[in-house]
């Protein structure tokens, strides 16, 4: 067995599946040692959705995002996927729906970039891998990465692979906790653009970002999830309008728009 088939059999398998189905949460949220995280979470995500998850330090983002990939995080209520319940369901199973980047950004360190990607591109089930890992690779502009192992990467180059990998699975749910986290300018615009082109394709994006600025640009619903447990969506000027986000973060701020359309938020004066 390579080292590969060896990561990807660690792997839950991820199988491509129908696009243009909703995701719904049911009195959802996640919970640790038998206690709930942050108050049940009910919302409806409509396919070609890229909606994200804001909310300060604290306010349990990373485990929502978890809970809903199933990712070493508990979960109670409901989700279903076109109308299937998918809470029942173990890991691999959901996985075939689900693809989660989550801040964990280990991989074995003598593992290629290439044979990182291909994990991806082989537990989806896709009729053509190498071809999925090629645009992967290309779509992030890191071709020139593909032979190195994953240990010689720096901490942006390890989040750019494990992009590509999520990527190459092609699943209609992704999720992706700070995937900028990392990357300067020119990547960060990159990232922006993905997250776009995978909502028009039909999939389903859930995305934790800090950076509200790259929140109103990429996104086309935010949830904010304040820190009594409570929480807002809708429309990103909407949700991240200068009264919820100071009740949110405790900072007032303004949102400015250029004239191509980009928006951007200030600190405002008091």
């Amino acid at each position: 067995m390579t080292l590969t088939d060896a990561y990807a059999q660690a792997a839950a398998p991820i199988l491509a599946s129908t696009l243009a189905e909703p995701l719904d949460l049911v009195s959802f949220g996640a919970r640790r040692n038998g206690r709930a995280l942050s108050r049940p979470l009910t919302l409806s995500v409509p396919a070609g959705t890229v909606l994200g998850v804001v909310g300060p330090n604290g306010v349990g983002k990373s485990s929502l995002l978890g809970a809903i990939a199933h990712s070493g995080v508990q979960s109670y209520g409901r989700m279903a996927y076109g109308g299937a319940d998918l809470s029942g369901l173990g890991p691999r199973r959901r996985a075939r729906i689900v693809s989660l980047l989550s801040q964990d950004l280990r991989a074995p360190d003598e593992l290629r970039v290439r044979e990182l990607v291909q994990v991806g591109a082989h537990s989806s089930g896709r009729s053509h891998p190498a071809a999925a890992v090629e645009e992967a690779l290309g779509e992030l502009g890191i071709g020139e990465l593909a032979e190195r192992s994953f240990g010689s990467l720096s901490g942006g180059q390890r989040q750019l692979a494990q992009i590509a990998r999520v990527l190459a699975q092609r699943t209609p749910v992704v999720v992706v906790d700070e995937p900028t986290s990392a990357l300067d300018l020119f990547h960060q615009r990159v990232i922006e653009q993905t997250l776009r082109r995978l909502g028009n394709e039909g999939r389903i994006v859930i995305a934790a970002l800090h950076d509200l600025s790259l929140a109103l640009n990429a996104c086309t619903k935010i949830l904010l999830l304040d820190p009594e447990g409570g929480s807002h969506s809708g429309d990103p000027v909407e949700v991240l309008r200068p009264e919820l986000v100071h009740a949110a973060y405790g900072v007032r701020t303004a949102i400015h728009t250029t004239p191509q359309g980009r928006s951007f938020l200030t600190h405002a004066e008091h």
